[in-house]
């Protein structure tokens, strides 16, 4: 087997247990400490592991990498949970006779499974998800068509960021893959900054939807400065450090109980 195939296969594992044992790597294929050690070296250059005493971690940012399709299969019971508190939450902010953008993201959708019952409501999406979660409901639904992702489940592209020059909304959500004080939004999908980034651009109130671990990660391209974000709903594990940074910067705060 090549170095690369058993790399991903460990990192396969990783992604299914969160975690390997070093003594299991060696084990499973058969190969010394030290090319075991090499394997996950590789694997923490990539930013997809941490390597700690005895084996290694998945880091949340390589999770944030994955498909959304991917990751629905990884969550554990407590984010499931987060999700769906953090897009209660969220929904609460839609009003009877808003517009609403919606982007890609597990916690979009929880926000679409909460706005079903709103009265005289647009959305403007760009998530076969929340599309399948409202098209059964009153809602007045836009898609905003391109290239679609079938990892994410989304149209990606050139053409939802050219189709959202014609619109003007209320309110517009976006996810994130991580955010961080120096760097702000950020996602590991370089095509769904993009379209996040144009959705900001057409809103009158911004919120970004995140839970807790996504603080302090930087994903791989920045979607926008933390001044772009006018409201953020998160969860009530939300360090400190962070709460007080984000209130100083006047952004409105909401948290989630999980």
């Amino acid at each position: 087997m090549l170095a690369k195939e058993r790399q991903d296969e460990i990192f396969s594992i990783i992604q299914q247990k969160k975690a390997i044992k070093m003594s299991d790597i060696v084990k499973i294929f058969q190969v010394s400490h030290e090319t075991a050690r090499r394997d996950l070296e590789v694997l923490q250059e990539q930013g997809l592991i941490k390597r700690v005493y005895g084996g290694a971690v998945l880091l949340e940012s390589a999770i944030s990498s994955l498909g959304m399709v991917e990751r629905s299969g990884m969550v554990d019971e407590s984010s499931s949970l987060e999700r769906e508190a953090i897009g209660r939450e969220a929904a609460k902010l839609v009003k009877e006779g808003d517009t609403v953008l919606l982007s890609v993201g597990s916690t979009i959708l929880q926000i679409a499974k909460h706005i079903r019952d709103i009265k005289h409501i647009t959305v403007l999406t760009n998530s076969i998800f929340v599309l399948n979660e409202l098209i059964d409901t009153d809602v007045r639904l836009f898609v905003l068509g391109g290239c679609v992702n079938s990892s994410e489940y989304d149209m990606e592209g050139h053409l939802p960021v050219e189709a959202l020059k014609h619109f003007c909304v209320d309110v517009a959500f976006i996810c994130a893959g991580g955010i961080t004080k120096e760097n702000g939004v950020s996602d590991y999908n370089c095509e769904v900054a993009q379209v996040n980034k144009a959705i900001l651009s057409r809103a009158r109130k911004t919120v970004l939807v995140a839970h807790a671990k996504k603080f302090g990660l930087d994903s791989f391209s920045v979607t926008c400065p933390l001044d772009s974000i006018h409201t953020i709903v998160s969860d009530s594990t939300l360090s400190k450090e962070y709460v007080q940074y984000l209130l100083e910067k006047g952004i409105e705060l909401i948290l989630a109980d999980v």
